[in-house]
């Protein structure tokens, strides 16, 4: 009788293995840019190279989920709530959220860099999508539930210390922190802490604000 035998992991779903896949391959693209593979990708997510071509269509539709997950990640409003649950006052709030959307960005800006990367080299060979003009709808998506949450979740139950309605200071929290941050500015190497936003936010930038 054989003893001491290791049980086999359960097998993943499709939706668990694309998940786990998407998750290796953001550090990658945070490394290797556009220019990472299949196989640097199956390797860190401890799959065979075919795999990722079961759940994905190709490369782009990777760099499209991983994206998507950056962007707009699940549970996001929820893990905002708990981080805000923790902290006492608008201001500190507001600083903590503007450190968490930086990071955000941060990251959102390597994968979107990589997926363009991808798209020009479509478009080069003669590109067989036939994609609609502007944005994936992923994109306008993560920027609508971005506000929803600055507006619902940050905002609305400090409405009470606020002069403009929680929509319009979620809008301009977002504003300033896309601005700020976007690599095309120059000042994007130095850009504001997140205890200047906030100041600037709920104080703006005349001496009556203070």
């Amino acid at each position: 009788m054989l003893t001491n035998v290791t049980p086999r992991a359960a097998a993943m779903s499709p939706d668990e293995r694309r998940k786990a896949i998407v998750a290796a391959t953001l550090p990658l693209l945070a490394h290797c840019g556009g220019g990472v593979t299949t196989r640097q990708i199956a390797e860190a997510a401890g799959v065979a190279e075919g795999t990722i071509f079961r759940v994905f269509e190709d490369k782009r539709a990777l760099f499209l989920a991983a994206a998507e997950a950056v962007m707009n990640p699940p549970g996001g409003r929820e893990a905002m709530a708990r981080t805000l649950a923790e902290l006492d006052g608008l201001e500190e709030r507001v600083v903590a959220v503007v450190e968490r959307l930086v990071a955000r960005m941060e990251q959102s800006m390597l994968v979107m860099m990589a997926l363009r990367s991808v798209l020009m080299a479509e478009r080069t060979a003669g590109p067989p999508h036939a994609d609609r003009p502007g944005p994936p709808a992923f994109v306008v998506e993560a920027n609508r539930q971005l506000l929803a949450d600055l507006t619902e979740v940050l905002f609305a139950p400090h409405a009470h210390e606020l002069r403009v309605p929680p929509g319009r200071a979620a809008l301009v929290l977002r504003s300033l922190v896309f601005g700020a941050w976007h690599p095309g500015m120059p000042f994007a190497d130095h850009p504001f802490t997140p205890a200047e936003v906030a100041d600037a936010v709920l104080r703006g930038v005349s001496r009556e604000g203070r």
